[in-house]
């Protein structure tokens, strides 16, 4: 409960002040993918992602919430939401500061959750039209609970990621991000990669990979998570 608490102060209290700017002061999306099966065996899978960015100079602050789930033949199979808050504080065009925090809940993991805290420093390796790089670092807090027996795992953590996006023209886009928060007892990197095509004006379709890896889990249970999901996009 402590990190649970620790980790709403942070998304809450970098949130800063939102003051109104003359160019667009955010950007929101939401995509929805389904697929379902009947006949010999009746199957049922979806994810859902929605994606916030806030600007008010000098802050940025970044959420996504995702989730997943599958049924078979009437049994849960998959279940799984995340959450990720970032919020950076520019020196300039290039450096900043941030506060992150996660929150990851699934249900065939072994953990009952994961959540982290991170600050640290960041910096643009590339920022112009067409492409934008970034990567950052800093230290943290882990708190992981065992599903089995609610056992609570605590560690510092160091916590590293980078997010690239190419602009393949102008109605394409591909992102990619990696991040690790690396502790004594558990490393816990994801790597997303995505490409978004707009159909008409606010939809477009989007094809992603995503992959989570845990270096030591309870016994029965995977160590690497992937999924491969295609969904339409509205924006906001």
């Amino acid at each position: 409960m402590t990190c649970k608490r620790t980790l709403l102060s942070l998304l809450l209290l970098t949130s800063g002040p939102l003051l109104a700017q003359s160019e667009r002061p955010y950007d929101a999306s939401i995509s929805l993918g389904y697929v379902g099966t009947t006949g010999n065996t009746d199957t049922t899978a979806f994810n859902a992602e929605a994606l916030l960015t806030l600007r008010s100079a000098p802050w940025t602050h970044n959420f996504k919430f995702q989730g997943l789930g599958a049924q078979k033949d009437s049994q849960t199979t998959a279940e799984r939401y995340y959450l990720d808050g970032k919020s950076d504080y520019a020196f300039d065009d290039r450096q900043y500061l941030f506060g992150r925090g996660s929150y990851t809940d699934d249900r065939f993991s072994g953990f009952d959750y994961q959540a982290a805290v991170a600050a640290g420093y960041g910096l643009f390796l590339l920022r112009d039209e067409v492409f934008t790089l970034e990567a950052f670092g800093g230290p943290g807090y882990r708190q992981s609970v065992l599903r089995v027996d609610g056992t609570k795992e605590s560690e510092g953590i160091l916590s590293l990621g980078e997010n690239f996006a190419w602009k393949l023209g102008a109605s394409s886009e591909l992102t990619q991000s990696f991040n690790t928060d690396i502790g004594n007892t558990l490393t816990v990197s994801r790597f997303e990669v995505g490409l978004v095509s707009t159909i008409i004006d606010r939809i477009a379709t989007k094809i992603a990979f995503q992959a989570r890896n845990i270096s030591d889990v309870p016994v029965g249970n995977k160590k690497t998570d992937t999924q491969t999901s295609v969904s339409l996009v509205y924006t906001f």
